[in-house]
């Protein structure tokens, strides 16, 4: 939500417009399940738009099921808790879309990670670091995945490339559509966070080999939990997955 959209060059609705920043910043975790969002007020000073665009924003949000607005002295709209069955009806009948994102990631981010390695500073190690510390000892879900975004984020702009930048923004938003469909795993938790700490040692070493490859590896696994997560659920056909292809 940095850009105030009375700026903004789309052309449909400012309504929609709000909806759609706003729930990017939901599945981008900037606000979590069961935080309140900033007031109409705040929003319309935010944006640079008025109550009414606001208010649509926040019906739509409302009525797709991803904040319950409540009225009263402490009322306001509230992010709701990801439901796995209805993540399930959001993704379903969009296999070609989640295909071509699991493409588009394994595209973009390995590349990304493999210009950070060489472009990297002190100080953004340092972060990664801080944020493998986090990660670690966070048990909580929806805490894990907000310090999660934050990681890729921070390896996608030390690539120094603002296209790379913003485009493994835009995946994470599409992405956390799929990562609602796996249940809290602990041992997933642990495998990813080790990934991770890969990723960390190959970009502190200017590897950008090693980089690109832990970060290959990465997401990979993740793109198989998901898949793995939709057979479970029973929607198979749709991506091509089979019965034995499981968690890596």
């Amino acid at each position: 939500m940095v850009q105030r959209l009375a700026q903004s060059p789309k052309r449909y609705r400012l309504g929609d417009q709000v909806a759609e920043l706003l729930l990017a910043a939901i599945r981008l975790h900037e606000y979590l399940p069961g935080q309140r969002l900033p007031s109409e007020r705040e929003l319309c000073f935010r944006l640079g738009v008025n109550r009414m665009a606001v208010r649509e924003g926040l019906r739509w949000l409302e009525h797709e099921r991803y904040v319950e607005i409540r009225r009263g002295k402490f009322g306001g709209a509230f992010v709701c808790h990801p439901v796995r069955e209805l993540a399930l009806e959001r993704v379903r009948g969009r296999a070609e879309q989640l295909r071509s994102l699991f493409e588009y990631r394994a595209a973009i981010e390995p590349s990304a990670a493999a210009l950070a390695a060489d472009r990297i500073t002190g100080g953004e190690v340092d972060r990664l670091r801080g944020l493998l510390t986090a990660e670690a000892d966070e048990p909580r879900r929806f805490q894990r995945r907000a310090l999660d975004v934050e990681f890729h984020q921070a390896i996608a702009d030390a690539s120094r490339n603002d296209l790379m930048s913003n485009a493994v923004r835009e995946i994470r938003v599409q992405l956390a559509l799929g990562l609602d469909l796996i249940p809290w795993s602990v041992p997933r938790r642990d495998e990813s966070h080790r990934e991770h700490v890969a990723l960390v040692k190959a970009l502190a070493t200017a590897n950008a080999s090693a980089a690109r490859v832990a970060m290959q590896r990465h997401v990979v696994a993740t793109e198989k939990v998901i898949r793995a997560s939709l057979v479970e659920l029973g929607v198979r056909a749709e991506l091509d997955v089979t019965e034995d292809e499981g968690v890596g």
